[in-house]
């Protein structure tokens, strides 16, 4: 009886300390996700939420965030607080959802280290707070990872048809999400042809059934794939990064320290659990190869790969926790230096997020240009930001697109500013030089007049630079060859 009131006790005190945890994750992440989340100026791609959210929601292509975002705008007005609530809702939800998830899988510690993680991404804080539908992909790819791979561990098809919903919402957030059932339907397969997966406790039934699921749904959405396909490709969207280029692309996103220490963790698990280690290996490499694969044609992205980001954190959490393992016994403080490592060095990108977003505010830029302007005076916006926040101050010429586009620029930039005097040039800078031709143009033809850049901790570079192109002064432009 004794022996009961104490197991009793202890599995209580097990409840407690989770419901602690999961209380302090949900804090800390509301925290840091809602400060500023109505004061930073919007960016390009959160305009197009803002903007046309009222059609887009109507779409069968990613309509769940713009329908969100609807909701919210009639509940507290059109605002970039409102625009990015849901985001940063689903991000906060996330982080105490993977710990409640994961640690059924790779153990509570690991998945303690991997919200923390998921905490102090600036990948995850970044979409935390843009008015996109990435935070949505991130939740329901990762719960949609978790319940198959339950499912098959307790031969569950409740938990199955689960994994299928959570693909199918996230699926309605991003068309990308649909690497989530190929990747299971790939691991599924690789059951039903093993004999080792049975012995490993994986169940074939559930695998067999996903497999047909899949194959009817991929006849069901083969046709609208391609009509996104057909679309994307009649728009001319055709930029983007070449494989190498996107490897690198993916490692900066996902940060180097993640990305090396989930390898690891991978060897970990492929050491440990093969069958284990052998489904995080197929849910990140060929959402992997989707993306590299997409670039050389599509403008493929990284963050196309971010419904898979939980693999790589939860992986991260396993090598953390092999390590505080083989140190406990002996250095019990110090069994912890891996995870605090990690933290430390995912910190200079976390407040650099912070302190560039307070000191570059493309409204600075709008208010210089209205001070200093004459009446008759051409402003020309080379960047979306700029023209949406001089809306209702002055006229703005937006050049749709955006600077770095491989144009003749000198021609259009002649051709835009006609017979106008003097003529405000804004444009958005990264760490990559402006297209030779605008550059030279800018520079012959202009003069720098306000420059402002970002202030941060990390290697990101981006900020906003004003020409004044003055013909009372210099009447001839240059064209173009």
């Amino acid at each position: 009886m004794f022996g009961g009131i104490a197991l009793n006790n202890k599995h209580s005190s097990v409840i407690q300390s989770d419901l602690a945890v999961i209380a302090a994750l949900t804090v800390l992440a509301l925290g840091t996700r809602l400060y500023g989340l109505g004061q930073w100026p919007a960016i390009a791609d959160e305009l197009a939420t803002i903007n046309f959210a009222a059609d887009r929601y109507k779409s069968l292509v990613n309509p769940a965030y713009y329908a969100l975002v609807l909701m919210s705008f009639k509940l507290l007005g059109v605002s970039e607080f409102a625009a990015r609530l849901p985001a940063m809702l689903l991000a906060v939800l996330s982080v105490p959802l993977f710990f409640v998830t994961w640690r059924n899988i790779i153990g509570r510690n690991a998945a303690l280290v991997g919200a923390l993680l998921i905490t102090f991404s600036s990948w995850h804080l970044l979409y935390s707070q843009n008015s996109r539908f990435y935070s949505g992909v991130f939740l329901f790819g990762s719960l949609s990872y978790y319940l198959f791979y339950q499912a098959l561990l307790r031969d569950d098809l409740g938990r199955l048809a689960g994994a299928l919903l959570a693909a199918l919402a996230g699926f309605l957030f991003h068309a990308t999400v649909v690497m989530v059932p190929v990747a299971c339907a790939a691991y599924s397969l690789l059951i039903v042809l093993t004999r080792g997966a049975t012995q490993a406790g994986l169940s074939r039934r559930v695998a067999k059934t996903y497999l047909a699921i899949c194959g009817l749904g991929a006849l069901v959405a083969t046709g609208f794939l391609w009509q996104v396909w057909e679309d994307r490709a009649s728009r001319g969207v055709a930029w983007g990064d070449w494989p190498g280029e996107m490897v690198l692309q993916i490692v900066r996103m996902t940060q180097v320290p993640i990305v090396v220490t989930a390898f690891f963790g991978m060897v970990v698990l492929l050491r440990r659990n093969t069958w284990l280690g052998l489904y995080f290996l197929v849910g990140t490499a060929l959402p992997a190869a989707f993306v590299l694969i997409g670039s050389v044609f599509l403008n493929s992205r990284a963050v196309y790969l971010f419904y898979a980001l939980p693999l790589f954190i939860a992986l991260a959490g396993v090598l953390c926790e092999e390590v505080r393992r083989a140190l406990a016994a002996r250095y019990r403080l110090a069994s912890h230096v891996l995870t605090v490592l990690l933290l430390v060095t995912l910190s200079p990108e976390f407040v650099s997020y912070y302190t560039g977003k307070r000191s570059l505010d493309v409204r600075d830029a709008v208010a210089y240009i209205d001070s200093e302007r004459r009446p008759d005076d051409l402003v020309l916006a080379l960047t979306p930001q700029f023209a949406y926040y001089a809306r209702g101050k002055y006229p703005v010429t937006y050049f749709s697109g955006n600077a770095y586009a491989r144009i003749n620029w000198p021609d259009k930039m002649v051709a835009g500013i006609g017979s106008h005097e003097r003529v405000w040039v804004a444009v958005e800078k990264y760490r990559k030089p402006l297209p030779k031709g605008l550059e030279n143009w800018l520079t012959k033809n202009g003069m720098l007049v306000w420059r402002r850049f970002e202030e941060r901790f990390d290697y990101t570079v981006r900020g906003y630079e004003i020409f004044l192109v003055d013909r009372t002064r210099d009447v001839a432009l240059e064209k173009g060859s």
